[in-house]
């Protein structure tokens, strides 16, 4: 079952709609960005029950890159993971095509981590280390409270929130000392942001750096 024709997730391409870095790709290009964070469940990557994803290190890259204000007081996280992006009207496949030519050399041994990850779909812990309040939500619950094909039911159920985050397993390099991560949120028609993140660990402590091109929002 879809969601709200992923179009009410964000999907409507208007004028408003831009993305930064790349070429502007068509209303069904997008669709299925945010097609594949909500509602992967077709993919041959699948199985029927995923593994849990206890990296530890993952972790602490969720927990950097996840406090933003507008995703609510409460966050609500898709507990399955985001597969690799696929390649709909031209949309780019993956990282290798969404950074900037200095951060994919430097990124390479990250990025290839990332590529072999996300070749099948994880299921995300209660293990994030969070000031705010979250829930990991499964993508059943979520198709359940979109079967009307609005936001209505979610809002009800979660009306703390600012939307509903996916995100991608972490591709590291050897040392994990670098890191690359795709996060999605969406929270409403014409609204959602989704992107690639890198990040180093510089002095034990991860950060986030320039060099990724695309950025797509709503």
């Amino acid at each position: 079952m879809l969601l709200p024709e992923t179009v009410d997730l964000g999907g409507r391409l208007t004028s408003k709609h831009r993305m930064k870095g790349c070429a502007m790709i068509s209303r069904t290009a997008l669709a299925a960005v945010v097609f594949l964070g909500f509602l992967s469940g077709g993919m041959a990557q699948q199985s029927a029950d995923p593994e849990p994803y206890n990296d530890a290190d993952a972790y602490e890259i969720y927990s950097v890159v996840l406090p933003h204000a507008s995703y609510g007081a409460m966050l609500v996280i898709q507990e399955e993971t985001v597969p690799e992006l696929q390649q709909p009207g031209g949309f780019p496949r993956g990282p290798e095509n969404c950074l900037f030519p200095e951060a994919a050399s430097r990124f390479q041994d990250a990025v290839s981590d990332y590529i072999h990850l996300n070749q099948k779909i994880w299921r995300l812990q209660r293990k994030f280390q969070l000031e705010k309040p979250y829930e990991i939500v499964n993508r059943a619950t979520l198709n359940t409270l979109f079967k009307a094909r609005n936001w209505d039911d979610f809002r009800q159920r979660y009306p703390n929130s600012g939307g509903i985050v996916v995100m991608s397993a972490v591709g590291f390099n050897q040392e994990k000392t670098r890191a690359i991560v795709y996060l999605g949120h969406s929270c409403g028609s014409l609204c959602g942001e989704w992107r690639f993140h890198l990040l180093e660990k510089v002095n034990f402590k991860w950060r986030e750096v320039q060099g990724v091109s695309c950025h797509t929002i709503s």
